[in-house]
């Protein structure tokens, strides 16, 4: 199911947790990572940095920040090339096959442009500036969930062995998504599902309950099973997650509310600010 791993690098700590929790799914989905190196389009294409000789457009231009911002692209050229050989370096030690990518772009773009292709993106929820970023996400990791073709892990600090699962189910298209990897996950793998429910009143939302506790019984799979009614739904989720020392909570990117059509989705945010372990998030 996760034979090409997506995993754009920035050189934070967030980012190399998640390569090295991209690595240990490599590992046992006998696939292989694509790592991606981007340099902010943004950074380059600043008024003083238009061209070969920008002065032309720019006459105003001081010359000294001219040769600045070309410095900068250097550097950034540099960085990111080293980022990617130990990136590559890593991957080889592991045994796992690595491609790596450098790129000028938007970088939620050019992430989303890459995961045409993939099976799965695993990253940090913040990058490099993760320390002024204060309580929320990251900007680009929300851009990604937003947009994503494929699910999205969000890695914590530290990489984790998926050997106790969660699925978030709240009847939701997405939420059978994520029923349908985690059933995956533990067919391959000698992992524990945990299926969850939290009942707020949806209409619908227990017979939806009942009918993935039927169907994991047709597969012949017997997969404890909770509804808990009443309650926040994310407060349940990372109460349960912890309750439980689950390793990965599965959940749909989003649910029944109309509002999350909007903003990121309370439920997930709320989870991913939260959680005690690596969220899969499922579009």
């Amino acid at each position: 199911m996760f034979q090409k791993i997506l995993v754009p690098m920035d050189g934070s700590d967030h980012a190399w947790a998640a390569l090295e929790q991209a690595i240990a799914i490599a590992q046992e989905e006998n696939g292989a990572i694509h790592a991606l190196f981007i340099i902010d389009a943004r950074l380059l294409e600043a008024p003083y940095y238009v061209g070969t000789d920008p002065t032309e457009l720019y006459p105003d231009i001081s010359p000294l920040l001219t040769a600045q911002a070309m410095e900068a692209e250097k550097q950034l050229h540099v960085r990111g090339n080293e980022i990617l050989e130990r990136v590559k370096a890593h991957c080889q030690e592991a045994g796992v096959v690595c491609k790596t990518e450098l790129g000028e772009d938007i970088v939620s773009s050019l992430i989303l442009k890459r995961a045409q292709d993939a099976d799965l993106i695993v990253m940090g929820e913040r990058g490099e500036g993760a320390k002024w970023a204060g309580p929320l996400l990251g900007s680009t990791f929300e851009a990604v969930v937003r947009h994503a073709p494929a699910p999205v892990l969000a890695t914590r600090d530290q990489p984790r062995s998926l050997k106790r699962l969660l699925v978030a189910f709240d009847g939701s298209e997405r939420s059978w998504d994520a029923l349908e990897i985690g059933e995956h996950l533990i067919s391959e793998q000698q992992r524990e599902l945990l299926l969850l429910t939290v009942d707020d009143g949806h209409v619908g939302r227990e017979e939806a309950f009942q009918q993935a506790v039927d169907k994991l019984a047709e597969r012949g799979m017997e997969v404890p099973h909770r509804l808990v009614e009443g309650g926040h739904p994310a407060q349940k989720i990372v109460e349960t997650a912890e309750q439980e020392e689950i390793d990965l909570i599965i959940m749909g990117a989003y649910g029944h509310s109309r509002f999350l059509k909007i903003f990121f989705g309370s439920t997930v945010d709320d989870v991913l600010h939260s959680a005690p372990c690596p969220i899969l998030i499922c579009r």
